[in-house]
C-alpha cells in the first residue's frame, strides 16, 4: 500500500509542479524511514489509500472558470446577501451558479475542520485511540468553541471526529493532530500537502482548528473544492449531517452530549428541507461563515459564504442561496457528471 500511494502522490505532485515546497514536506509524510513519523503517516488507510481524485474527477481550470464565469452571469437574479465572498455550485453537473469574490484568500476560522477531518480520515484509523494532552485542553481556556475533553482521557478517533465536527471542537482538533501528525506542526504540514495534491491553489494552513494566525486563509472556491472531495467519504458525510449525536461514558472518557452548530439541519432553528451538512466557523477576522449542502432529486448543490457580518445571516443567506439555485435547475434530475458527489451514507 506504501509503494502505491507514493506512485499516485507523485502523479498528483505533477500536476501541481509549481508547489515547489510540497516536495520537502511529502518526503516526510510519506518516507518509511522518517523516525518521528507515526506508523499511519507511511502508508494512508484512509480516503485517498481507497480513492485518489483521477484527473476526471474534477473540473479542469479551464472549464471551472467558464463555469464561475456563467456563475457570475447569473448574478442579476440571485439573492442579496452580506456576505464577504461566496459560492454556489452545482455538484451534479459541475457548473458554478453563483460567484462573488469566490477568488478573494480570506480567514476561514473553523471551516478550516473540514480539512482537519479530511486529514485525520486519510492518514488515520477509525478505531485507533487518542489520549488528550495538555496542549488540547489548554485551548479550553482561551474563549474558543470547544467539546470539553479532559486531560488524559481516551477517545477514538472516530469518536473525536464527531467532537470536532459537531461542537466544532478546538480542542478535539488539536487532540486528532496529536494523534494522527504526531504533533500540531506535522499535522499542518499533512494538511498543506493535501490542499497541494487537492489543486486548493489559494489555501494555507497554519493550525488544525481555524483561530486566526497569519498564513491561514482559503476562498470560497476552495472551499467548494475541499467539501466536494471530503463528502466522497461515507463516514464524512455521515458525521456532516448528523444534528446531535450522545458519546456514552466508557472507562476512558465521560458521556459526551453533542450537538451540531449547523443550523440548516433537521431539528434546528434555520433548518432547511435536504441540508446534509457541513461546517461553520467564526472569528473576529473571518467573521461568521458557512459551508453549507443539500440534496434533492434536482441534485445536489454545495455553497460557501465567508465574512458574514451578524451570526444568523450565514445560515439566511445559505437558505436564500439553496432557493435560488434549485429555482435554476430543470425540475427533473439531470444526469450526473463526473464530479458528482456522494451524500451521507454508513460510516
Amino acid at each position: 500500500m506504501g509503494e502505491q500511494r507514493q506512485a499516485e502522490t507523485h502523479q498528483l505532485l505533477a500536476r501541481a509542479s509549481s508547489l515547489m515546497c510540497l516536495a520537502v514536506v511529502a518526503c516526510v509524510a510519506l518516507s518509511a524511514c522518517a523516525p518521528s513519523a507515526p506508523s499511519a503517516l507511511a502508508a494512508p488507510v484512509g480516503m485517498r489509500a481507497a480513492s485518489v481524485m483521477a484527473p476526471s474527477a474534477s473540473l479542469s481550470s479551464a472549464a471551472r472558470s467558464d463555469s464561475m464565469a456563467r456563475g457570475a452571469e447569473a448574478l442579476a437574479g440571485a439573492p442579496p446577501i452580506s456576505a464577504r465572498a461566496a459560492e454556489l455550485y452545482d455538484a451534479t453537473t459541475g457548473k458554478t451558479l453563483l460567484s462573488v469574490n469566490a477568488s478573494q484568500e480570506m480567514p476561514m476560522a473553523s471551516t478550516t475542520k473540514i480539512m482537519t477531518a479530511v486529514v485525520a480520515l486519510t492518514y488515520g484509523r477509525l478505531d485507533q485511540t487518542i489520549r488528550v494532552g495538555a496542549d488540547a485542553v489548554k485551548i479550553e481556556s482561551q474563549g474558543t468553541s470547544i467539546c470539553g475533553l479532559a486531560l488524559n482521557e481516551t477517545l477514538t478517533l472516530r469518536e473525536l471526529l464527531y467532537c470536532l465536527m459537531l461542537p466544532s471542537g478546538d480542542d478535539a482538533a488539536i487532540a486528532i493532530a496529536d494523534g494522527v501528525g504526531g504533533s500540531e506542526d506535522g499535522f499542518v504540514a499533512l494538511m498543506n500537502l493535501e490542499a497541494g495534491l487537492l489543486g486548493l491553489s489559494h489555501t494555507h494552513y497554519a493550525n488544525p482548528h481555524g483561530l486566526d494566525k497569519a498564513g491561514h486563509y482559503t476562498t470560497a472556491a476552495d472551499l467548494i473544492k475541499l467539501t466536494e472531495y471530503a463528502v466522497r467519504s461515507p463516514t464524512f458525510a455521515k458525521i456532516v449531517s448528523t444534528p446531535t449525536i450522545t458519546l456514552p461514558a466508557t472507562a476512558k472518557h465521560h458521556k459526551y452530549l453533542l450537538t451540531n452548530t449547523n443550523e440548516l439541519l433537521p431539528g434546528e432553528p434555520f433548518a432547511y428541507r435536504g441540508a446534509i451538512g457541513v461546517k461553520t466557523g467564526y472569528t473576529g477576522g473571518a467573521g461568521y461563515c458557512l459551508v453549507f449542502m443539500a440534496a434533492r432529486p434536482q441534485g445536489t448543490l454545495i455553497g460557501v459564504v465567508l465574512g458574514e457580518p451578524v451570526y444568523t445571516a450565514r445560515f439566511t443567506d445559505a437558505a436564500a442561496l439553496l432557493t435560488w439555485g434549485y429555482a435554476q435547475l430543470p425540475t427533473s434530475a439531470p444526469q450526473p457528471a463526473a464530479t458528482a458527489t456522494a451524500t451521507a451514507g454508513g460510516g
